[in-house]
């Protein structure tokens, strides 16, 4: 007869390593950050070509390069994330930046302008009212996710431009003279604290916290400056939160269930359709915030922004460790991703040997290689 000492058996350092779906992403963001470093120094010299390391990894121009796509692309991966975890997707969510930033300039521009803040919380609002919509439209009819977001997809995309050509016969709505009117910098025009009394400084602050860096001097060195716009901030709250929520909370123990088996969770209270429906809001709500940041900084509503992020976001969800089936996936993981995803991105322009049409050869690669590579390491673990 087997001994409970027999029957229990202590999980290793190893065993609980290989149960953390970022762990591909972690492997995957050392190796890309090597062979950068390697191909933007010793290569690039080898091959008679400019020493670009200090370039991408050392002077602020290089760095913000990367570090700002990531935090775009890392926002919409955290949401992109937690959806995928709660077995779901949502493709709308590159159109829903564009339908954010829209929706915030139309009501700068009305003819009776409401306050800035007024118009960015109406813009929350409505933004989680589209998520809502698409939310109770995947539970109700019971149509795949992928479909009903696609549907959206094409129609929040197209409701923006048609809103914009109906009332001010352009897609591309320029608020400069508003914003102006209301003393506020357009591009990031100082460097500068953010004040937290003002609302656009909140929201669409370009500078900001490292602003300091600029003033250290040292013997032989140039001053080191540092900028980061307000979304790597906002990336950083997001994902904390995110973190927090899917791994210290009941909601997060839901997201987990209502991806891994609807059925049985639902048999045990699970409240399956309110969570995924609350994690589409969610979504839509971070479109939205970052709709109505770029909107605010550029002074611009584009038609085309977002464009494609949500593929983006996907991939450096799954390049995370995401299961394409639910259940299984990490936001530390999506975080890594959206590294991976900005550093190759942005990368390939400091190596002058590689073509920058290569981007999405590589991208694809990259995520068919970690989808792989996350999908050995869970056979792996429920093998034992």
């Amino acid at each position: 007869m087997t001994s409970v000492d027999e029957r229990i058996r202590k999980t290793t350092l190893l065993e609980s390593a290989l149960r953390r779906p970022e762990l591909g992403s972690v492997f995957g963001l050392f190796a890309v950050v090597v062979a950068f470093m390697i191909m933007t120094g010793p290569i690039n010299v080898g091959l008679g070509e400019k020493n670009t390391f200090a370039d991408m990894w050392v002077r602020s121009v290089g760095v913000q390069s990367w570090v700002e796509l990531a935090a775009y692309v890392g926002i919409l991966a955290i949401a992109a994330a937690m959806l995928m975890i709660s077995g779901e997707f949502d493709l709308s969510i590159g159109a829903n930046v564009a339908l954010g930033g829209h929706t915030f300039a139309m009501l700068m521009m009305s003819p009776d302008p409401m306050p800035i803040w007024m118009c960015i919380f109406a813009t929350f609002g409505f933004m989680m009212f589209v998520g809502f919509v698409t939310g109770m439209l995947v539970v109700s009819t019971g149509l795949p996710s992928f479909i009903v977001t696609l549907g959206f997809w094409f129609a929040n995309r197209g409701f923006a431009n048609y809103l914009a050509f109906r009332n001010h016969d352009t897609s591309r709505l320029d608020i400069k003279p508003m914003l102006e009117e209301r003393n506020v910098l357009v591009d990031g025009a100082v460097v500068k604290m953010p004040d937290p009394t003002k609302i656009d400084d909140i929201f669409a602050f370009k500078n900001g916290f490292f602003g300091w860096t600029g003033q250290i001097d040292l013997p032989g060195l140039q001053p080191f400056q540092l900028f980061f716009n307000a979304e790597f901030y906002y990336f950083i709250v997001f994902a904390v939160v995110a973190v927090f929520i899917l791994n210290f909370t009941r909601i997060g123990n839901w997201i987990f269930a209502a991806g891994g088996d609807p059925v049985a969770a639902r048999a045990v209270g699970v409240p399956v359709a309110r969570v995924k429906v609350g994690l589409f809001m969610t979504s839509a709500f971070v479109a939205g915030f970052l709709g109505v940041i770029f909107t605010l900084q550029s002074g611009v509503s584009e038609p085309l922004a977002g464009d494609f992020r949500e593929l983006h976001a996907i991939a450096a969800a799954v390049i995370g460790g995401c299961a394409l089936t639910g259940g299984y996936g990490s936001v530390v993981g999506a975080v890594f991703g959206a590294f991976i995803f900005a550093i190759v991105s942005r990368g390939i322009n400091f190596v002058p040997f590689i073509d920058n049409n290569l981007f999405r050869v590589i991208l694809g690669l990259m995520l068919l290689g970690a989808a792989m590579l996350n999908q050995l390491l869970r056979n792996r673990v429920v093998k034992g």
